[in-house]
């Protein structure tokens, strides 16, 4: 097994936002906002290889929304989806699985582009099965009104329209080596990854904990 971070670019979200009850005078040092309190957040996916499984966990914002959306975002950096993977050797076509650990329009805008013509969407990854689960799933189809806007329906819909979404229930293992693990809390029933690599287990935790200015303990 290899895996491979993939860079998908950053994005800017409200640091007050971010760390909740954590104090702007201690979160600042490790996240520095900019004038509008605004934080630098990595998009980063992965790419996971399991003999003839090319497994891409989660992939970013996507292209296709339009130029007023991205500016509220303030999309940065470098990093793109299709040359992150060409950069270790892949196409889209290559992916085998797209593991979706939420259906937030910053983890899953990218399983979904438009045509070659722009006349309606289609899976960016043509070749893949596509993973959710069915409590998660619904929630997102039918969002309450605090976390509408964080899904949608042009990420989400189109998956299941193409055919390619398969759901998995919490235990269940997606390949030997690779279990899922339903957590709650930032939004409904996220998938986490639990995935055996060199004698050790490594989870990828999404949003569960999304920076390491995240990780102490009196922060949750």
């Amino acid at each position: 097994m290899k895996l491979h971070s993939i860079d998908t670019g950053h994005f800017k979200l409200d640091g007050g936002a971010m760390f909740g009850v954590v104090p702007k005078t201690i979160w600042q040092k490790l996240n520095p906002p900019d004038e509008n309190n605004l934080c630098s957040w990595a998009m980063r996916c992965l790419l996971v290889e399991a003999g003839d499984r090319l497994i891409l966990i989660d992939n970013g914002i996507g292209d296709k929304q339009d130029a007023r959306f991205f500016g509220h975002y303030y999309l940065h950096g470098s990093g793109n989806l299709s040359r992150s993977l060409q950069s270790k050797g892949f196409q889209e076509a290559d992916i085998t699985d797209v593991f979706l650990t939420h259906l937030h329009f910053d983890h899953c805008g990218g399983s979904i582009r438009w045509n070659s013509d722009r006349t309606k969407f289609e899976p960016a990854f043509p070749n893949a099965t596509y993973w959710s689960n069915e409590k998660h799933w619904q929630w997102a189809t039918q969002p309450n009104a605090r976390e509408k806007a964080s899904f949608l329906k042009e990420n989400i819909l189109p998956i299941e329209e193409s055919g390619h979404l398969r759901f998995l229930k919490e235990g269940e293992d997606l390949l030997p080596g690779f279990s899922v693990r339903l957590v709650h809390g930032h939004t409904e029933s996220m998938m986490l990854p639990v995935i055996d690599y060199k004698g050790r287990k490594l989870g990828y935790c999404a949003d569960l904990m999304p920076s390491v200015a995240h990780l102490p303990v009196p922060y949750v």
